[in-house]
């Protein structure tokens, strides 16, 4: 029997995720339809030579730095403590998204500001990253934003793709952090079943929804695979951040309204600290399925 009543199934809700995503943030209809479906899409040949050599310039000169330490598994530069190479990620970022975001986005509503990370994968048999939803940045309860991933080579299924789960990002799994445990971890197996793989050349660009069920293959290559993410925020947007200890209500989770500063120098792990950011305690809703039930939420989401 599910541990989640009835009630508070998504089922009910998938229309208002659905909704809340139709504010659109890209410039061509196909890639807002094919978003609003899928959860992702790739723009192709949209990221110019130059842009991403000042990326992988940037790379270069944050692995010199003290505590970066690369070894045979995936490395996601925003899990490192040095506030050094969150702020020369972050200035390259800013940097090149004057002209990225442009060709892709209505800049009406997008924010030309933003953040991201460094995402290494090397040549390793160990370098897959475990299939996820990414932590919340906005309140998906009533907004939403998007990840722009940029590899520095052309992706193939031998370099450690990213593999997707359509229509995933309209489950309602919304409150997801690093400290609120993973409400399908127990059933990967099953959701590998339905995820492919999205090849794509260099100079494309995919672009998927924080809330898209997603993981990668580990690189077989010779050669370690680069890649930069960017969040696409809109105008006047709000960051969140969920927190959930074993101390608190069971039923309750804590909600920090931030800043970007939090996300230069917050370790992600530790309980953020509430004289700085505005906290709320809000309701807490654990999505918790049998393997039955989820095989009827994916396939009730599943594009035609």
């Amino acid at each position: 029997m599910s541990l989640l009543s009835i009630s508070n199934k998504p089922t009910d809700e998938t229309n208002r995720y659905f909704n809340i995503r139709k504010d659109n943030f890209f410039l061509d209809e196909e890639n807002q339809e094919h978003f609003l479906k899928n959860g992702w899409c790739v723009v192709k040949n949209v990221v110019r030579p130059e842009e991403i050599g000042s990326f992988m310039g940037t790379f270069n000169e944050i692995s010199k730095i003290e505590g970066f330490a690369l070894d045979d598994h995936f490395m996601n530069s925003g899990c490192l403590h040095n506030p050094e190479v969150r702020k020369k990620t972050q200035d390259v970022i800013n940097m090149n998204t004057r002209s990225v975001l442009p060709r892709m986005f209505n800049m009406d509503k997008v924010n030309p500001h933003t953040g991201g990370s460094y995402q290494i994968k090397p040549a390793s048999p160990v370098s897959e990253l475990e299939v996820h939803q990414d932590s919340a940045v906005v309140d998906e309860e009533k907004d939403y934003c998007l990840f722009l991933w940029i590899p520095f080579c052309d992706v193939t299924e031998i370099n450690g793709p990213i593999w997707v789960l359509p229509g995933s990002h309209l489950w309602g799994n919304t409150q997801r952090s690093l400290t609120v445990p993973w409400n399908f971890c127990e059933h990967t197996n099953t959701l590998r079943e339905y995820m492919f793989p999205v090849t794509v050349n260099l100079g494309d660009a995919l672009i998927f929804d924080p809330a898209l069920v997603h993981g990668s293959t580990a690189n077989l290559s010779e050669n370690t695979r680069h890649s930069i993410t960017i969040t696409v925020l809109r105008q006047n947007y709000q960051l969140i951040y969920y927190f959930k200890d074993d101390n608190m209500a069971a039923n309750t989770i804590e909600k920090y309204e931030v800043d970007e500063n939090f996300y230069k120098d917050y370790d992600f792990h530790s309980k953020p600290d509430a004289t700085k950011w505005k906290k709320s305690v809000v309701a807490y809703k654990p999505y918790i399925f049998d393997k039955e039930e989820l095989v009827q939420l994916i396939e009730k989401h599943l594009p035609q």
